[in-house]
């Protein structure tokens, strides 16, 4: 099926992105990092986000996790329209719906054990 502009996500579509777009001004540049990103992962499926440096991987994780908005585009979880939310709607989704573990966490653990008495 293909997304268009105004549709609603099927009930198995757990994130969606349509046009998915973020830009950065960096003094008079704008950084493109990304240009209409169009994602569907359904109930289920495992997804892997592979790609080079510079490539727009962190920031398509910052705006799937929340952390940030998209200067375009539409980002749907769990049938939730979540890419024109506030700060504070955010948060909760970011506190209800959904959450990453980074591959860092493992290192962390084993440098607080060793730092306790």
């Amino acid at each position: 099926m293909t997304f268009r502009t105004g549709d609603t996500p099927t009930p198995d579509t757990v994130i969606l992105t349509h046009h998915l777009a973020r830009e950065y001004q960096m003094g008079a540049e704008v950084v493109h990092a990304l240009r209409g990103v169009d994602i569907q992962i359904k109930k289920n499926e495992f997804v892997a986000c592979m790609g080079p440096s510079g490539s727009g991987k962190s920031t398509l994780m910052n705006l799937i996790g929340c952390l940030d908005t998209p200067t375009s585009g539409e980002y749907w979880l769990n049938g939730q329209k979540v890419s024109d939310l506030s700060d504070d709607e955010l948060a909760r989704i970011r506190n209800k719906e959904i959450g990453f573990v980074f591959r860092a966490a493992a290192h962390l653990r084993g440098h607080v054990r060793q730092r306790a008495p």
